[in-house]
Parts: structure tokens; C-alpha cells; sequence
């Protein structure tokens, strides 16, 4: 049987996790109709997983850490199918037909960036039918004065975004770690290529999917269950976390819009580390503001107004 979807699963240090996170898949879908690229980034040996001898499942060990959004990106060049599910590594599925579903939805709209509805567990929450809440995709804030004490994520961050009373409808951006798309429009949009480690991905995705064209949207009859911790079970250098924003910034911002948003990050040692590594892939950086320039149909401006969106002075 043809495979109808290909899931893209990357995890860290998650222990038996995402042999959960498989058979809640298995026990809600037909795994003859799915394909699992399971990606481990080089987990240490007290938090190993040991994937269990399910059906479908390309296992992959990095041999070296590299980043969930490099994981995905991967994943996806790595997939042989056109429709692609992109989750992370401590997901529940419930029983609502999310496969069918999702095949359809990318049928209609090969050029939307679709994100599902996330149930957010953890925290005691650890079944589904427990779950803590409902969350419907983001708004995107060039700059958030909720960050302050944060202040390397004071812009570019979304928030989770106020329900809307249709079924499926725009958003700013994806979030959530629900995504699913078709795999040619990913690629065409050159996906996540180019960020480090983890951030900035789900505004990076939302506003290349509308600047070339497309779309970014929530359904709300999918629910995935996410796992929400206090403490994620690896560290991100904040310097990944500055380096993601001034490259999306230098890749699709235009050059005033970048200038202003910039003068808002911390000068501080994070900062001139991200700037070095910056300063290092200048070549590319270049290079994908060429290939965005060449099938971009609107601007970072465009997008702004249609969202709403206040621009910094």
C-alpha cells in the first residue's frame, strides 16, 4: 500500500516518550499508510531512546547534535511522500479521523502551512480527555513588551492566538509542533533551511508561506496533545536563539524594518557570538535573500497590515 503521509519526529534525551508518542499514532491510524522518520539528535545515554520494532519507522542518530529545526528540514528532503507531518517527540493523537483529514486538507490547499488544534498536557494533565486547554495556532509580534525580562526574545515571538468561531481559518504563524503541509511547497520555501539548533521557526515558516504567495492555517478538527514541561531535557544556547532571529531578519526583512528591529536585541556576549557565526555564513544569507526576492509576491509590510500587526518606530 502506498504510504499517504510521511511524519516527521525528532527528540532529545526523551527516554521512552516517543515510543508513545508512535503508538498513539498507530493506535489512531493505519500505519500501513504512514511512514515515520524518527530523528535522534544525539540523546545521551542516561536519556536514550530505544524505539520499539514498530512498522513504518526509518529510524535515524545523529552522530553529533544539530538542532530540531535542522532535524526537520531533513526530515522532510528525507520523505517520500507528498503529504509531511512534522511533530515533535511527546505527542498524543486522539481517535478523530486526523489522517484522513489531513490528506484532504493539503489536496485543497497544496500552498497553506496548516497547523492543528494543540491540547496542551503535562503538568499533571496526562491524558488526553485531561488536557489543560485548547491552542489555535499564533499571532506574531514584531515586538513583544511581554519580553522584557527575556530580552533576546523580546521580537519576532508569537503568542498563541485568540479562537476564532470557524473550522478552519487564517494565522500569523504555526505553533504548537503540529504542522503539516505539502512537501514541494516546504522545499519551494526553502522550509527551515539555514536556522540553528531551535527558534524562530514557526514565524520564520508563517511569513515565507504568505510572502511567496500561500497561507498559513488551523483546523480545528484535528487535536494533537502536546507535553508541556517546565524544563525542556537539553539546553539551548541563547546564542542559536539570537542567530535564528537576525537570519530571518537579513533573509526576508527589508533592510529598514531589519535596522529597527535589531537595535532591540541585547549587545551583549550571546549576541557577538551569533554576529561571528552571522559574519560566517554571509555567503549564504546572501543567497537565500536572492532566491526569497525571486518568489516572494508581497512584503514583510504586507503581511503586517493584513495581521494587524504593529510596526517598532
Amino acid at each position: 500500500m502506498n504510504k499517504q503521509i510521511s511524519i516527521i519526529m525528532p527528540y532529545l534525551n526523551e527516554s521512552d516518550m516517543p515510543n508513545n508518542t508512535i503508538e498513539s499514532i498507530y493506535t489512531t491510524a493505519d500505519s500501513n499508510k504512514i511512514k515515520i522518520i524518527a530523528i535522534d539528535d544525539n540523546s545521551d545515554d542516561k536519556n536514550k531512546t530505544v524505539l520499539k520494532d514498530f512498522p513504518n519507522v526509518c529510524s535515524i542518530k545523529n552522530d553529533k547534535r544539530m538542532g530540531v529545526d535542522w532535524c526537520r528540514q531533513k526530515g522532510v528532503e528525507l520523505a517520500d511522500t507528498k503529504e509531511i507531518l512534522v511533530i515533535d517527540g511527546h505527542m498524543v493523537f486522539r481517535n478523530d479521523n486526523w489522517l484522513e483529514k489531513m490528506v484532504l486538507l493539503i489536496s485543497k490547499e497544496p500552498k497553506t502551512i496548516w497547523c492543528t488544534t494543540c491540547l496542551g498536557l503535562g503538568y499533571g494533565a496526562n491524558k488526553i480527555e485531561e488536557h489543560k486547554g485548547k491552542y489555535y495556532g499564533a499571532d506574531l509580534r514584531l515586538l513583544s513588551d511581554q519580553e522584557k525580562d527575556r530580552p533576546c526574545r523580546q521580537i519576532l515571538e508569537p503568542r498563541w492566538a485568540t479562537e476564532k468561531s470557524e473550522k478552519d481559518y487564517k494565522i500569523g504563524c504555526p505553533l504548537g509542533a503540529n504542522y503539516f503541509f505539502n512537501r514541494d511547497y516546504f522545499l519551494n520555501i526553502h522550509g527551515l533551511r539555514g536556522l540553528r539548533s531551535w527558534g524562530s521557526s514557526e514565524p520564520f515558516l508563517g511569513l515565507k508561506s504568505y510572502l511567496a504567495g500561500g497561507d498559513c492555517k488551523i483546523t480545528k478538527e484535528i487535536e494533537i496533545g502536546h507535553f508541556f514541561r517546565s524544563e525542556a531535557p537539553y539546553v539551548t544556547g541563547i546564542k542559536f536563539l539570537v542567530y535564528n532571529k537576525v537570519f530571518v531578519l537579513k533573509t526576508i526583512f527589508p533592510k529598514e524594518l531589519e535596522d529597527k528591529l535589531m537595535k532591540y536585541l541585547p549587545k551583549d556576549r550571546n549576541y557577538n557570538d551569533a554576529m561571528q557565526m552571522i559574519e560566517a555564513d554571509k555567503a549564504l544569507i546572501e543567497q537565500e535573500k536572492q532566491y526569497y526576492q525571486s518568489i516572494f509576491k508581497c512584503s514583510v509590510y504586507d503581511y503586517c497590515k493584513r495581521f494587524n500587526i504593529e510596526i517598532p518606530n
